[in-house]
C-alpha cells in the first residue's frame, strides 16, 4: 500500500507532476464540466498547447460543459466524446498522455466488474509513461465525526430510494482497492493521499432534497414513501442546525 502523508493542499497534490504542455488529456466523466474547465483554464493561463477529450455516457452533459467553457472562451480546446468509460472504442489505443477523473469512480462502480473494465480501458488508451490522476470521496457507512452526519445520511437515503424504485446507485471505492486494480492491470508508481472533505453548501443540500423528493414519488408503498419524506426533511434540519462536510476525498496518482 502506498499511502502518503503530505503537507500539500488538495489542489497542489492533485496537480503534482502534471505537465499539460502539448498533451492530449482525457477528462474521464464530463459531468457538469467543472474538471474539463479546470484543465482548459490551466492550459490557457500557462499558455500551454494541448487538447482535451472529455468523455461521458450522457450527452446532456456536453451542452452544460460547452456553456461553461464558452463563458471563459475556452471551448476551442475540447472535443466531446459520448462513450461508456468501460468501453471506449472511439478513443485509439495509446493516444492519451494524461487521464484525469474526479467524482466519477463511484459512478462507474454502479455495476459489478464495471470499474475494473474502465481501469483496463484507461490503461489501453494511455501512452506508455502516461500519467493518470483519479479522485473521489472515500466511502462511509457511518459518520466518523459529527460533521460527517449530513453527508452519510444523504447517501444512505439516496441509496435506499434507488433500490426501492429499481435504479442503480453509485458505490464508493476505497483507495486501497482502487490502487490494487491499477496495479493489477499494469500501472506502476501508484501513490495516494486522503484529504478532509469540503464544507457542504446550502445549494448542494437543496439539490439533494429536491432530487430525493422527486425520486420518492416513484415509491409505491405509502408508508415507506412518507417515512422517506420525513428522513429527507431530517437531513435538511440537521444541516440547518449544524452544517456539515462531505466525506474525505482521496487522490491517486499512477504511471503506465
Amino acid at each position: 500500500m502506498r499511502r502518503v502523508n503530505t503537507t500539500l493542499s488538495f489542489e497542489e497534490y492533485f496537480w503534482k507532476g502534471i505537465d499539460l504542455n502539448g498533451k492530449v488529456v482525457l477528462d474521464a466523466g464530463t459531468g457538469f464540466g467543472i474538471t474539463t474547465l479546470e484543465i482548459a483554464r490551466r492550459m490557457s493561463v500557462q499558455r500551454q498547447r494541448g487538447r482535451i477529450v472529455s468523455v461521458d455516457i450522457d450527452p446532456n452533459c456536453f451542452e452544460l460543459a460547452r456553456k461553461l467553457l464558452a463563458k471563459h472562451k475556452l471551448e476551442y480546446v475540447v472535443n466531446f466524446v459520448r462513450a461508456d468509460l468501460s468501453n471506449m472504442p472511439q478513443i485509439e489505443t495509446e493516444s492519451i498522455d494524461i487521464i484525469i477523473s474526479t467524482r466519477t469512480i463511484s459512478d462507474i462502480n454502479r455495476y459489478p466488474c464495471r470499474l475494473i473494465r474502465a481501469v483496463l480501458e484507461f490503461y489501453r488508451v494511455l501512452k506508455s509513461g502516461g500519467h493518470i490522476v483519479l479522485s473521489d470521496e472515500c466511502p462511509r457507512l457511518s459518520p466518523l465525526s459529527n460533521d460527517e452526519e449530513v453527508a452519510v445520511s444523504r447517501w444512505r437515503i439516496a441509496k435506499a430510494i434507488s433500490h426501492l424504485i429499481g435504479r442503480t446507485h453509485s458505490h464508493g471505492v476505497e483507495p486501497e482497492d482502487l490502487e490494487f486494480m491499477l496495479k493489477l492491470v499494469g500501472f506502476r508508481k501508484c501513490e495516494w493521499a486522503i484529504f478532509k472533505g469540503e464544507k457542504i453548501s446550502e445549494r448542494r443540500i437543496k439539490h439533494f432534497v429536491d432530487r430525493a423528493k422527486e425520486m420518492v414519488l416513484e415509491v409505491e408503498n405509502t408508508k415507506l414513501k412518507n417515512a422517506l419524506f420525513d428522513a429527507i426533511e431530517d437531513v435538511q434540519k440537521i444541516f440547518q442546525n449544524k452544517g456539515g462536510v462531505f466525506s474525505p476525498k482521496y487522490i491517486i496518482h499512477a504511471i503506465k
